[in-house]
């Protein structure tokens, strides 16, 4: 079905929904990739319960506002240097549609 949600080309830049919906957590090999996310980041020690594990959580926690390197233009602030858990995120799967409609850019032209 053409212009179909799973036809359409997802263009990531200016589109920031996975950055607004999905809670973002960096590890300790990210922030000594990028010594930012300790600057910004909440620091959650025992994450996921394991002990001596250390984490940064980059989005307020009860709150609706987006990780803290979202900048205005919807365009990453750390790009280069983003947590691992970003560069896994696939444009265009599952969660990415999902983000996509809850925040309203489905349909949007890229």
């Amino acid at each position: 079905m053409k212009g179909s949600e799973e036809e359409e080309e997802f263009d990531c830049e200016n589109c920031g929904a996975c950055c607004r919906c999905f809670p973002i957590f960096a590890v300790e090999s990210d922030a000594e990739r990028e010594p930012r996310i300790r600057e910004a980041g909440v620091r959650c020690d025992d994450f996921l319960g394991e002990e001596g594990k250390v984490a940064y959580r980059l989005f307020p926690l009860f709150r609706k506002e987006a990780c803290v390197f979202l900048k205005e233009d919807q365009l990453c602030r750390i790009y280069e240097t983003r947590p691992d858990a970003c560069r896994r995120f696939e444009p265009g799967g599952e969660q990415c549609r999902q983000a996509r409609r809850r925040v309203g850019v489905i349909g949007r032209a890229s």
